[in-house]
């Protein structure tokens, strides 16, 4: 606030919602996709009933972009700067892309995250999932 000033933050501010009105459209124009829940500001979360999520997610980290996996339901999200707003574009296309590359190639991409997720995902026994993902750190620490 010291450096910015009101004016400046107001300005930014205003740049980073209308960036998230952005993503969500462009998300929304992905078929394969839905928006998690009603997105008022800057964390966007969405996921899909056609593809694995968490390996579009892999996909998308080896793009450059580093999102978050969610569950119940599966699901990834942004969290969306300022630094996100030169290249909103470049987002919308990687993930279209990625979108595409998973429904056209499914199963876990290699060295992704996406089995790991997925199978915890599924396990009806939470205290399980925690046992898996400390054995899964465990082993490549």
């Amino acid at each position: 606030m010291m450096s910015l000033g009101e004016e400046g933050y107001l300005v930014n501010t205003k740049k980073i919602m209308e960036l998230s009105r952005r993503i969500q459209e462009g998300i929304k124009e992905i078929p394969e996709l839905f928006i998690i829940g009603r997105p008022d500001m800057t964390i966007v979360a969405f996921g899909s009933n056609v593809v694995d999520i968490f390996e579009v997610n892999d996909i998308m980290s080896s793009k450059g972009w580093h999102m978050n996996a969610l569950q119940r339901p599966n699901s990834i999200h942004i969290c969306i700067t300022l630094q996100h707003v030169p290249v909103v574009e470049d987002f919308l296309q990687d993930l279209r892309e990625s979108v595409q590359t998973v429904k056209q190639n499914p199963g876990p991409i290699k060295g992704g995250l996406a089995p790991i997720y997925g199978a915890a995902g599924r396990m009806p026994d939470r205290g399980m999932v925690q046992e898996l993902l400390v054995n899964y750190m465990d082993g490549i620490c």
